[in-house]
């Protein structure tokens, strides 16, 4: 399964959808696989020249937490990907940066979790890291 760039990510409702903001929406939207926090400053100057890298990293927070985007945490350096809302894990491409969605799941159910350790799992992350088809 590819990761579908179709849904447009969101800011939380809270939030005003400003023109420096929309510029960060916009460049995400041409950013293929994961992303830094630069790759989209870079883009979003294109569309918005004043923009600051600040006002970026701020937008990068508010998709976070409205879950649209999410960090990669093993990825070399800080790294994001958006997000759709079904559960879904990433397969991260480490030749040539390609993301993919998969909805196969190694984790243990909560029922299995519950019974060997007592705990009640809300959520969980898991990405693969390795060599797509193309770069394998």
């Amino acid at each position: 399964m590819s990761h579908d760039h179709g849904a447009r990510p969101e800011l939380p409702a809270r939030a005003r959808l400003t023109p420096r903001r929309r510029a960060v929406l916009k460049a995400l939207d041409s950013c293929p696989g994961h992303f830094t926090v630069v790759d989209l400053y870079d883009r979003a100057r294109k569309v918005e020249p004043r923009i600051s890298l600040a006002t970026v990293y701020r937008t990068v927070d508010l998709l976070r937490h409205s879950g649209a985007i999410r960090p990669l945490v093993g990825a070399d350096s800080p790294a994001y990907v958006r997000c759709d809302p079904h559960h879904h894990h990433h397969l991260v491409c480490i030749g040539c940066g390609a993301v993919q969605e998969t909805d196969l799941c190694g984790a243990p159910s909560n029922a299995e979790l519950k019974r060997r350790h007592g705990f009640s799992a809300q959520s969980h992350e898991m990405d693969i890291y390795g060599l797509c088809a193309a770069c394998s």
